[in-house]
C-alpha cells in the first residue's frame, strides 16, 4: 500500500515538487509569512504550476499541503484540494481517502489588469489576531490595504489599519480588532500588466 506523507513530510517535499514542474523556477521562500499562510501559498503555487505541467506528483503534494493546513475555499472559489486530487488520480496517482476539512484559513485566487483594484469585505472577531496574506504570481507589484468598515461607512470607521506591498515575496497584515466588525480588503495592481494573486484570510 502506498504511504502518504504527513504535514512535515509534505512540506519537505515542496522543493522537489516545484522542481518537477518542468519549465518553471522554484518560488521564493515564504519565510516572511507566518504558518499556516506560508504553507497555503506554497501549496497554491505548486498546484497551479503542476496543473500547467500535468505533474501528478506535484498535484498530489499541493493537495496534501492544502488538506493538512485546513485551508478552505472562500465563498465562490473552487475547491482546489478536491480538483487537484481528482486530476492526480486521472494522471495515475493513487489518492488517499477523503477526510473532513477543518475550519481553517480561507483562500482566494484572482487576476487584476494593469491599474485595476479588487475590493473585498470580511469580518473579524474582536480580541483575536486577524491576518490577511497576499502573494503576486508571475511578477508585478500589488498593494494590500486593510481598512475598518465597509465602503460608505463614516470617515472615522474607514481608518487604514495596514498597508503593504506584495510582489513575488508574499506579505501579511496582522492586527487585533477592538470590535467584531467588517473590514475592507483592497488589492491594487500598481503595474501596467496583468497580475495574478493569491489571498489568504484567517
Amino acid at each position: 500500500m502506498r504511504q502518504y506523507p504527513g504535514r512535515l513530510a509534505a512540506a519537505a517535499f515542496v522543493s522537489v515538487s516545484l522542481a518537477a514542474c518542468a519549465g518553471h523556477q522554484p518560488s521564493p521562500a515564504l519565510a516572511g509569512v507566518a504558518e499556516p499562510d506560508g504553507q497555503i501559498l506554497a501549496a497554491l503555487d505548486i498546484g497551479m504550476r503542476a496543473e500547467i505541467a500535468a505533474d501528478a506528483t506535484a498535484l498530489m503534494a499541493a493537495a496534501s499541503l492544502l488538506e493538512s493546513s485546513g485551508a478552505r475555499p472562500a465563498p465562490g472559489e473552487a475547491d482546489l484540494q478536491q480538483i487537484w486530487y481528482a486530476r492526480a488520480a486521472e494522471l495515475g496517482e493513487t489518492v488517499p481517502p477523503a477526510r473532513g476539512r477543518i475550519a481553517g484559513p480561507a483562500y482566494r485566487n484572482g487576476t487584476l489588469a494593469g491599474g485595476e483594484a479588487a475590493v473585498l469585505r470580511d469580518s473579524f472577531h474582536s480580541g483575536r489576531a486577524a491576518r490577511v496574506s497576499l502573494q503576486a504570481r508571475g511578477g508585478g507589484m500589488l498593494r494590500l490595504s486593510i481598512r475598518r468598515g465597509a465602503p460608505g461607512s463614516g470617515a472615522g470607521a474607514r481608518e487604514t489599519v495596514c498597508e503593504t506591498l506584495a510582489s513575488a515575496a508574499p506579505v501579511s497584515c496582522q492586527w487585533v480588532p477592538v470590535w467584531s466588525e467588517p473590514f475592507t480588503i483592497e488589492i491594487s495592481n500598481l503595474t501596467g500588466g496583468q497580475v495574478a494573486y493569491s489571498l489568504i484570510t484567517n
